[in-house]
């Protein structure tokens, strides 16, 4: 009987180091790689002449004196491969950059579908598939705003509080005018029901 030393030798023996499988912590050079054939050092000397130029525009700000703080403007490393590094995080994105308006998305996304439908009904040739489209964009209209304006002016004739009067009057001119707003698309891009094609 042979010992586990004797059987692993001889396993290790069968083994040729070139048929083992590649180690996973092994990086795949590959020719367009702009590190491919360059030292450390001339990669790091080529990263600071980048940085260098980078911030050749910024020499006369950088030569004002500041207070050091935790906080700053400009990015320490120009490395693309930095985690402080992004196109996000500059002043000038920050400054242009609006707060998200879900309601104002909310009403644009609303007033697409009642294109769609109304396109989807000037393309139609049956006369029973244009009713059933046009049944759909009513329906539509009345889900998103009909019934809110409804509820809305039955609550206008019971209020007696002239500032809760106010605000629901403002709710239902804004209510009214997006029905108007879903005319107005659906008469754009529908045609007429009586137009002969």
């Amino acid at each position: 009987m042979k010992s586990a030393e004797q059987i692993s030798t001889t396993v290790d023996s069968w083994i040729v180091e070139e048929e083992l499988p590649v180690r996973a912590t092994l990086k795949v050079i590959k020719r367009r790689d702009p590190d491919y054939g360059l030292s450390e050092d001339e990669i790091a000397d080529r990263n600071e002449f980048i940085r260098c130029y980078l911030l050749r525009d910024f020499g006369l700000l950088m030569m004002i004196p500041k207070q050091d703080e935790a906080v700053d403007f400009f990015i320490p490393d120009c490395d693309v491969s930095e985690s402080e590094y992004s196109a996000f995080n500059t002043h000038d994105f920050q400054r242009i950059l609006r707060p998200f308006n879900k309601y104002g998305y909310a009403i644009k996304k609303l007033m697409e579908r009642v294109k769609d439908l109304a396109i989807l009904h000037s393309s139609i040739s049956s006369e029973e598939g244009r009713d059933d489209t046009y049944r759909r964009y009513e329906a539509f209209v009345d889900r998103e705003f009909r019934n809110r304006l409804i509820g809305l002016t039955e609550r206008y004739k019971r209020i007696e509080d002239d500032e809760k009067k106010a605000w629901l009057k403002q709710k239902i001119a804004e209510l009214n005018r997006r029905i108007l707003d879903c005319k107005r698309i659906w008469e754009r891009y529908a045609p007429p029901e009586n137009w002969d094609c």
